[in-house]
């Protein structure tokens, strides 16, 4: 990932002055700005001198320089001898008084001329300032006073990653690394070290050291958070959600965090729970475009009726510049399933079009296929769909298709064909039969790919049955033999003789039956009615199949 948060940038140099239980200082070394203000605004009796310093530079990074003097000079009032504050004041100098600055920057090291954490913060107090020469001087006092401490390397790691080298990731991990060798109880370089390898898929490594701190550490709840975006990120969505439930129960929590466990709960069909969330963040942040989008997201999966209205909502918002608050395919995908729910089949399809016309070679046009050969069905346009099917074969490529598109092409086609039965007219029969051929065409597909399973065969029985009002040619009949085969196999080795297996052969025996009484096999046709009877002892046709043949013994005698 070569973009870089806000977050990460303000951080660099404070991560060091994080201790454990402090979570202030934790916050704000991990770049949680909002929640690093609110534990110091709430913390300012207990230490003030220091609560000062962090909401100081809280107000420095916002622009707000009047009320960063303002507290650093508070916190100096509350402990004159307070360092961090003499360097904050300093930097609020620089431009204006640059030799006072000194003076403050000097009384801070004074009796502190090994801390490597202050003089990283006359460092960063330069650069902010614009003065790289000072800053590059103080750095390297700074590397040679903090070279075995971890300090050095948690800075020395944010600054990698504020960076744009292709390496970033590894070598910041890297740092971080050392930091936790120089000092193996630090939280805060655990964290990053973690967070950097959230940024790949070498998901364990952060699964584990995240572990690990909440083992020696149970009551550091960003710790569970992370955890919990980790087994997120490697679809371990159970996990994620203990993670994220002890993390909102424990600590305060940002709308970002709310978002990422809204999408926790979307991605385990638990739309109710992620629409709570949602909510939630949006009476804090009505235009927070990712809870916006979850929103819009969940509607289309739930056919909530005021989908179209989220997706207005959605598409309303100004995009930013981060990848998560850019409109993405998905977003139009989202969309077409909403106005496709909402009786809008014409808008939907054209939203369908507009992605598939985009050559962007980013979009997965075989996904959007699905979705709109799905929401063809759903619209009951059913050939439409065995076509749109047809493009996703042909996109992706017959043998890397997977048996169920083969299927689901099966049954579209099949239900078109079912609605072309009664159409008499030469152009309905015509229609018929090539349905028909297509939806064999497709099932024989699922069973060259899935040939120890019944349902391919069974559909190709189905479907070449409808060119037989009545069963005299047996075009169904091989495939449902082949079907009572199967099942009858699998409950042989072990399988439960299901309602569904039941239910299967009962059509095969139903069609059996009836073919082999119209092609005068009396032998089969009883035995045939007979196996349907035990399956279902009121099935009427085999009834009558079997009281002809006893009428027809009767009328002999």
């Amino acid at each position: 990932m070569k973009r870089i948060t806000l977050s990460l940038l303000f951080s660099l140099v404070f991560t060091a002055l994080a201790v454990a239980g402090n979570y202030g200082t934790d916050h704000y070394a991990l770049g949680e700005f909002k929640l690093a203000q609110k534990w110091f605004e709430n913390n300012l009796n207990q230490q003030p001198a220091e609560a000062h310093y962090y909401l100081g530079e809280l107000a420095w990074k916002e622009g707000n320089y009047d009320a960063a003097r303002s507290h650093f000079d508070q916190g100096l009032a509350a402990d004159a001898l307070y360092p961090f504050n003499m360097v904050g004041k300093g930097k609020t100098l620089l431009k204006s008084n640059p030799k006072e600055a000194e003076i403050l920057f000097k009384a801070a090291l004074k009796k502190n001329k090994k801390n490597a954490a202050l003089q990283l913060a006359i460092v960063e107090a330069y650069k902010e300032n614009g003065m790289k020469e000072a800053a590059d001087k103080q750095l390297v006092a700074a590397r040679k006073t903090g070279k075995n401490t971890s300090t050095l390397y948690i800075y020395e790691g944010d600054q990698i990653l504020a960076g744009d080298s292709e390496t970033k990731v590894g070598d910041a991990a890297s740092q971080f690394s050392q930091a936790i060798y120089f000092d193996p109880s630090n939280t805060v370089a655990q964290i990053k070290y973690a967070q950097v390898y959230l940024q790949t898929k070498s998901l364990d490594i952060p699964i584990e050291t995240l572990k690990k701190v909440i083992a020696e550490h149970p009551d550091y709840t960003i710790a569970y958070r992370d955890l919990a975006t980790a087994y997120s990120k490697k679809g371990v969505y159970p996990y994620a959600i203990e993670n994220f439930k002890i993390y909102f129960e424990a600590a305060d929590y940002s709308v970002n965090d709310i978002s990422r466990f809204a999408s926790v709960y979307y991605f385990t069909d638990q739309y109710e729970e992620s629409m709570k969330l949602i909510n939630e963040g949006l009476s804090k942040e009505p235009n927070h475009f990712v809870l916006n989008r979850l929103r819009m997201y969940n509607a289309s999966k739930s056919k909530d009726t005021l989908g179209v209205e989220y997706a207005k909502a959605f598409f309303a918002l100004r995009a930013g510049a981060d990848e998560e608050s850019k409109f993405i395919y998905q977003d139009d995908l989202a969309y077409a399933t909403i106005l496709a729910d909402a009786g809008q089949s014409d808008a939907a399809i054209a939203v369908y079009n507009k992605v598939l016309a985009n050559q962007d070679e980013k979009i997965d046009k075989g996904l959007v296929y699905k979705e709109m050969a799905t929401s063809y069905s759903h619209m009951k346009e059913y050939a439409k769909a065995g076509e749109t099917y047809q493009s996703y074969i042909e996109y992706t490529g017959l043998d890397y298709t997977e048996p169920n598109i083969f299927f689901m092409q099966g049954t579209s086609y099949y239900y078109a064909a079912s609605s072309m039965r009664k159409d008499s007219t030469e152009t309905g029969k015509a229609l018929l039969k090539e349905y028909v051929t297509r939806a064999d065409s497709a099932f024989a597909n699922t069973c060259r790919l899935s040939p120890d399973s019944y349902v391919g065969y069974m559909w190709r029985g189905n479907v070449n049955a409808l060119l037989e009002p009545q069963p005299t040619e047996g075009l169904a009949k091989p495939y449902y033999e082949t079907a009572v085969s199967i099942i009858l196999k699998k409950v042989e080795d072990g399988d439960e003789l299901t309602a569904s297996y039941k239910s299967q052969l009962l059509r095969c025996y139903q069609y059996m039956s009836v073919y082999y009484f119209m092609n005068d096999d009396k032998e089969n046709a009883t035995l045939y009615s007979n196996k349907v009877l035990e399956i279902n002892p009121n099935e009427a046709v085999s009834k009558a199949i079997l009281e002809e043949y006893k009428n027809q013994e009767t009328a002999k005698k």
